[in-house]
């Protein structure tokens, strides 16, 4: 029985993405054989709440490692609560190094790759494994104060030396293997991306009361649901809104947002946007019906963060087989994706008249829910992401 060890900062039962994501690859590899432990933190990461220390759920073994309660949301505090919390996984490993045959680790929290050339050094033997959510110096550097960027731009050649330790490096798109390849990475790196966490058997229908109370009585219904972080832009969705207000195109926008920079890029809305709507945070039980009430879902990613991030809720769009409209750059996963399975439409200067006109067309658009769903689940489904894990993790590492 091969045992595996799971480094992350947050795990279940946290219901942030990431989290849901390394609990779902834990209890995928308990049922097929795997020993699996888990080390990760003891806060919630929207809670002030301490978890237990040692836990056993659905047979791993969860080992949690106390932290300052600094915010997240704080660059000094973020940084703080990694350095403890890497120190405090460094020492448990050093005195257990040679119980696992391999180690997966995230990229939360920031800099967590430079334990891999300590990790090396423990055990020369394990298989060191890095599964990049996010790429690390670089979404430092796009967006931080200017102490930040320098530390980062500090631990650049450094991050060269961490990623030669590295076994198989696990990016979640071809553009962000880009980026990687260029610190001459020398074993396998496999593309994984991350799954929905809902993934409904058939395509959903609306909920009537729920698309009302999103669209009014629009006949076309495009939604965005989520954070709306540095990596996000709704401004062109909202130029978009007020073309088709002008060209009195039947079509509604919702944004269903939040986060550090929602509030900041809705402020410019006006009453005279009356085909845009705003909605609170729902939770999970009611996401799905939420989701499902749109017609096409917006997904936005700023030109500098291609290849550092690809957001989790495209993955939640075609998952309940609704078609994208992605403001971004073309160069990026999300735009090849949508064009080379027909997922949706990319939004840009050059676009829009022809996005205007599919919006005339809402039946068009609903008949291609199917297709996106069929190509969700035979490309990005949990099932087909996990069983890749499973059989990276049964080859012979080189």
């Amino acid at each position: 029985m091969k045992s595996i060890l799971l480094i992350y900062h947050f795990f279940y039962p946290d219901p942030v993405v990431s989290a849901r994501l390394f609990s779902d690859l834990a209890e995928f590899l308990v049922e097929n054989g795997f020993k699996v432990t888990v080390f990760t933190g003891d806060h919630l990461i929207r809670s002030t709440k301490i978890l237990a220390s040692n836990e056993v759920w659905n047979g791993i073994k969860i080992q949690r490692f106390h932290r300052p309660n600094f915010s997240q949301g704080s660059n000094f505090g973020r940084l703080f609560n990694s350095a403890v919390l890497q120190l405090k996984w460094l020492a448990a490993i050093r005195k257990h190094r040679f119980d696992f045959d391999a180690i997966i680790l995230g990229t939360d929290p920031q800099f967590a790759y430079m334990m891999f050339p300590i990790l090396r050094f423990l055990n020369r033997k394990i298989r060191l494994i890095h599964w990049v959510f996010d790429l690390y110096p670089e979404a430092i550097l796009v967006n931080s104060p200017k102490w930040m960027k320098t530390l980062a731009w500090f631990t650049k050649p450094f991050a060269k030396i961490a990623y030669k330790q590295v076994d198989d490096m696990i990016d979640i798109g071809t553009h962000m293997r880009k980026r990687l390849c260029s610190y001459h990475h020398a074993g396998r790196i496999q593309t994984m991306t991350p799954w929905a966490i809902m993934e409904p058997d058939t395509v959903p229908e609306s909920d009537p009361e729920i698309r009302k109370e999103l669209f009014g009585n629009a006949k076309l219904g495009l939604l965005y649901s989520g954070t709306v972080g540095h990596a996000h832009n709704l401004a062109p969705f909202i130029e978009l809104a007020r073309e088709c207000r002008r060209s009195q195109i039947n079509a509604a926008f919702c944004f269903a947002g939040y986060g550090n920079c929602f509030n900041a890029q809705i402020s410019c809305l006006t009453p005279e946007d009356t085909n845009i709507r705003i909605a609170a945070f729902t939770d999970e039980k009611e996401l799905q019906k939420r989701l499902s009430a749109a017609d096409i879902h917006l997904i936005s990613l700023r030109p500098e963060w291609e290849g550092i991030v690809v957001p989790s809720k495209f993955f939640g769009a075609l998952a309940i087989g609704r078609p994208i409209l992605f403001s971004g750059p073309e160069k990026s996963e999300i735009a090849e994706w949508c064009t080379s399975l027909k997922l949706g439409w990319i939004l840009s200067e050059k676009t829009v008249q022809e996005i205007k006109l599919q919006l005339l067309h809402p039946d068009q658009i609903k008949d291609m829910r199917q297709h996106v769903f069929q190509c969700y689940h035979s490309q990005f489904s949990k099932r087909c992401v996990l069983q890749h894990w499973k059989d990276l993790l049964c080859e012979t590492p080189r």
